[in-house]
């Protein structure tokens, strides 16, 4: 396997650089997404005087004290930092403005999903390559030749530092092994009950939720959410063991050349059940680990991409 050959080897390992723009790409969309949904929710007045997300940061962390004004920095900061990240300016600068913003959040609003999002573009930060494929000088060049040709060039280009190509395929790896390991552990998560609960408390307040997060056709309400807690639970079981097994299975599928097709689907399909069954706020999450099984195969190998002709 190429990331055992680029360990041993001290991070050294020839490849394109495709992957990892690709990877940077989606990475973007999910953080602009991101960015755009707490916009809408009214994100910007957040650390206004007197609200209580302010109220509450200033009380859990009295030696870091970040007013409105500093607050406004920063979400500006974090606008432009996607922008620049999604266009490939200044990429590894943007991705660390990007990182340091979601550590930030962490302070105040405590999300798994965004601690994934924070780690990313971190790890993004330290690759030398970010800015070297699928750029605005890329829609140029297209402009001038061809869109397969331009990426076709970029794809073949190579560099030797894959450290942080193999240190973003380790998180995904360990995020998948970690929540599969948690759920696995839970009694509540593995009857089914978590499920019912989670859904039917979502179903319960539709009408009085300011943004709605979820939506459940009437069948999937009836059969799986309106019904007594011990029968919920029961039905909802298949889908609970499911996604532990598909959790356990698909890093070491990802890992295998011979399985990765087949796990890439797996994949899909498992993230496209989620965003239908968990709050839509998970979309950028989803757009992320789905993004990150780009970085899985031999990154020297991304110039014979099929796509490319």
């Amino acid at each position: 396997m190429w990331w055992v050959e680029a360990v041993a080897d001290g991070f050294r390992y020839p490849a394109s650089p495709l992957p990892i723009a690709l990877f940077r790409v989606v990475l973007a969309v999910a953080g602009l997404w991101k960015v755009g949904d707490e916009h809408h929710r009214g994100a910007g007045r957040w650390f206004a005087p007197n609200s209580y997300v302010s109220y509450r940061y200033r009380r859990e962390h009295p030696r870091l004290p970040v007013g409105a004004t500093g607050y406004r920095v920063l979400y500006v900061a974090k606008l432009i930092a996607a922008g620049c990240l999604l266009v490939g300016l200044a990429p590894r600068l943007a991705a660390l403005v990007l990182g340091v913003w979601f550590l930030f959040e962490l302070r105040y609003d405590r999300k798994f999903h965004t601690a994934y999002l924070g780690l990313c573009t971190l790890f993004l930060a330290a690759s030398p390559v970010l800015g070297d494929a699928l750029t605005f000088r890329t829609v140029a060049e297209a402009v001038a030749s061809s869109p397969v040709a331009a990426i076709r060039s970029e794809a073949a280009r190579t560099s030797h530092d894959v450290f942080a190509q193999v240190l973003l395929v380790l998180l995904t790896v360990q995020m998948y092994v970690s929540s599969a390991y948690r759920k696995l552990r839970s009694r509540q998560f593995m009857s089914g009950a978590a499920l019912h609960v989670f859904t039917a408390a979502l179903h319960g307040e539709r009408h009085t939720q300011r943004f709605r997060d979820t939506w459940y056709p009437p069948f999937i309400a009836r059969r799986l959410i309106d019904v007594p807690d011990r029968v919920g639970a029961r039905r909802w079981r298949p889908a609970a063991v499911a996604t532990v097994v598909l959790e356990a299975v698909l890093p070491v599928a990802l890992l295998v050349p011979a399985l990765y097709p087949a796990a890439v689907v797996a994949g899909i399909l498992m993230h496209a059940a989620f965003t239908a069954v968990l709050p839509i706020r998970l979309v950028p999450f989803s757009l992320a680990t789905v993004g990150s099984y780009l970085l899985f195969p031999d990154p020297a190998g991304a110039a014979l991409w099929p796509w490319l002709g």
